[in-house]
């Protein structure tokens, strides 16, 4: 009985409890997710916008070597997966892989998301756009570089005043050190949601236990002792963690006590009522054999 008492009582709690706490670290490991992304993001985006402004700096001084040099240095750093410039047609000007410039690659064989937005005709060519979770492995951004008035008129330029790009710089960055954080993140919410399970299931069993299965077991040894003729005042003390269910059952036991009592009481007068009667009756039958001789009559002598 008690074996499927636990279960029932533990089982419901255990699920409840474990069902919200693994929700509750899906739904923080989401919001943490989603956070470390476009922490990640605003990183690649601080970073590239630092790289366009020194590459517009050495395309006004039409400085070829210096902008080579600001790419090649950006593209050493631990962090950086790829960095290129490409003019308005998708060709690689400049890259952190040499190769890549020599052998005059174009958007389309090397970076497919960003060519689509180097088309002319693509409503959003002068805005941002990034790429996450690509098969590159990279959280890569691209940023338009833009047709410029003070550009324009510059003596290296040679781009028409109204042509609103003049080319885009692409920066990505390895999403490996994100993905190792949320990998740690997640194994130590599952560890952390093992562990809310052991505590609840152990804290649940010692509650019932000291709050549930000792009160039913010692009323259960009392009611075994007022079987055996144990008055109610000999029983081991109430701890009342039972309420009601022990008070009845106490009382039941004092009328049983009572009426014990009472039953005692009247069947010891009936008794000595009934011996009373006894003595009487024999007493009565003494004197009948003991009568005077007057009340005898004569007797056979004269």
């Amino acid at each position: 009985m008690f074996n499927n008492l636990i279960a029932r009582a533990i089982v419901p709690v255990t699920i409840a409890v474990t069902g919200f706490v693994v929700f509750g670290c899906i739904l923080l490991y989401t919001f943490i997710k989603s956070d470390m992304t476009d922490e990640a993001i605003l990183h690649v985006d601080n970073l590239a916008e630092t790289v366009s402004k020194s590459a517009r700096y050495a395309m006004m001084q039409d400085d070829r070597e210096s902008l080579r040099n600001i790419v090649s240095n950006v593209g050493t750093l631990t962090d950086v997966g790829q960095i290129r410039i490409y003019d308005q047609g998708g060709r690689i000007r400049f890259s952190g892989n040499p190769e890549e410039t020599a052998a005059g690659s174009t958007s389309a064989e090397i970076d497919p998301w960003v060519s689509r937005m180097m088309e002319p005709g693509y409503a959003e060519r002068t805005k941002t756009h990034h790429d996450i979770g690509g098969g590159s492995g990279l959280i890569s951004v691209s940023i338009p570089i833009l047709n410029e008035p003070k550009c324009s008129t510059a003596a290296c330029h040679f781009h028409a005043a109204n042509e609103p790009v003049l080319g885009f710089l692409t920066l990505g960055i390895s999403s490996k050190p994100l993905e190792k954080t949320l990998d740690l993140l997640r194994s130590r919410m599952i560890i952390f949601s093992v562990m809310v399970l052991f505590l609840t299931v152990g804290g649940v069993a010692a509650l019932l236990r000291m709050n549930l299965f000792l009160p039913i077991l010692r009323l259960t040894y009392c009611a075994g002792q007022a079987v055996q003729g144990v008055r109610a005042k000999d029983l081991p003390k109430a701890d009342n963690k039972l309420g009601s269910l022990e008070r009845d059952f106490r009382q039941l036991v004092q009328q049983r006590d009572d009426a014990l009592q009472g039953w005692q009481t009247t069947g010891s007068a009936q008794a000595d009522t009934g011996n009373g009667s006894t003595i009487d009756s024999r007493l009565g039958n003494k004197d009948a054999g003991h009568q005077p001789a007057e009340a005898a009559g004569p007797g056979q002598n004269p």
